[in-house]
């Protein structure tokens, strides 16, 4: 033990005593961290401002046609008639006669079919278990291309799921993706985009695929690869404010490649999926 003494001359006039003791305390060379934690405090406290500005991204143009935007979705309806197990590929077409609708109620847009539409849900993985919604794009059905159709012995024209969206033209509408300008907030530009329908005649929702389940074979027509099966992937471009569409291709090897997909070509078709 280490004894310290002190002698101090002390006046008669001297009312205290000054020890000098050397007083350290343990924020020592952290005021810069207690600077940033004011900071923060301050600004949860006043609401500090996000940048939440929107801004729309177009499709992008193609590799093999540098002049066409255009976006074309074919939604195919499974023929109620037939059972999945003998179903085959032809089994899936794009009418919405499949979905009850008559060439009247068509033609002359009836209420049940104004109020149906396609709903786009873009999630942020395509692991349904971990995935979160972050934004809904809807096609109406007013929107889409025309198919002849008979109401008794008169042919006209009807329309059909089948949707090419671009800058110019009648349908625009779910041609733009709208999202964050930065990504200062969300730093994310993939996205996983899956598909359903809603009838407005039966009240029900209807999902689809982006394969129909005759090409699937035994018990995978139900026990599959939902990832695969249920979603697109789109991929925003931020220095041009475009997005490009594509398809998963899972390999043999066990890879995935990856296929453009929306041009005339090569369109994003959705099937409707049929429960067991």
């Amino acid at each position: 033990m280490n004894n310290n003494y002190y002698r101090y001359a002390k006046s008669a006039n001297d009312k205290y005593i000054n020890i000098p003791v050397n007083i350290k305390f343990d924020n020592v060379g952290r005021e810069e961290g207690i600077n940033e934690f004011e900071i923060d405090v301050v600004s949860d406290i006043i609401n500090g401002i996000d940048d939440f500005e929107t801004t729309k991204f177009a499709n992008a143009p193609y590799p093999t046609n540098q002049t066409s935007t255009l976006l074309n979705y074919q939604f195919n309806f499974f023929n109620t008639f037939g059972t999945i197990n003998s179903a085959t590929i032809t089994d899936w077409e794009i009418n919405y006669g499949f979905q009850g609708f008559t060439s009247s109620e068509l033609y002359y847009f009836a209420n049940s079919f104004k109020k149906s539409f396609f709903k786009l849900d873009f999630y942020d993985s395509n692991k349904s278990e971990k995935q979160r919604p972050y934004f809904t794009v809807i096609l109406p059905t007013q929107q889409g291309t025309r198919i002849p159709a008979l109401i008794g012995p008169t042919i006209v024209d009807v329309k059909q799921p089948n949707f090419i969206l671009d800058y110019v033209g009648a349908d625009k509408e779910g041609f733009f993706i709208y999202w964050l300008k930065e990504r200062d907030y969300i730093n994310i530009n993939e996205f996983y985009v899956s598909a359903k329908f809603f009838n407005g005649k039966t009240g029900q929702f209807i999902r689809f695929m982006n394969e129909p389940q005759s090409t699937l074979s035994g018990p995978n027509k139900f026990n599959f690869d939902k990832s695969l099966y249920f979603y697109y992937k789109v991929v925003l471009d931020y220095n041009n404010y475009e997005y490009e569409i594509f398809k998963q291709q899972p390999q043999n090897n066990g890879t995935i490649n990856y296929l453009r997909v929306g041009d005339s070509t090569d369109p994003i078709k959705w099937y409707e999926y049929v429960n067991p």
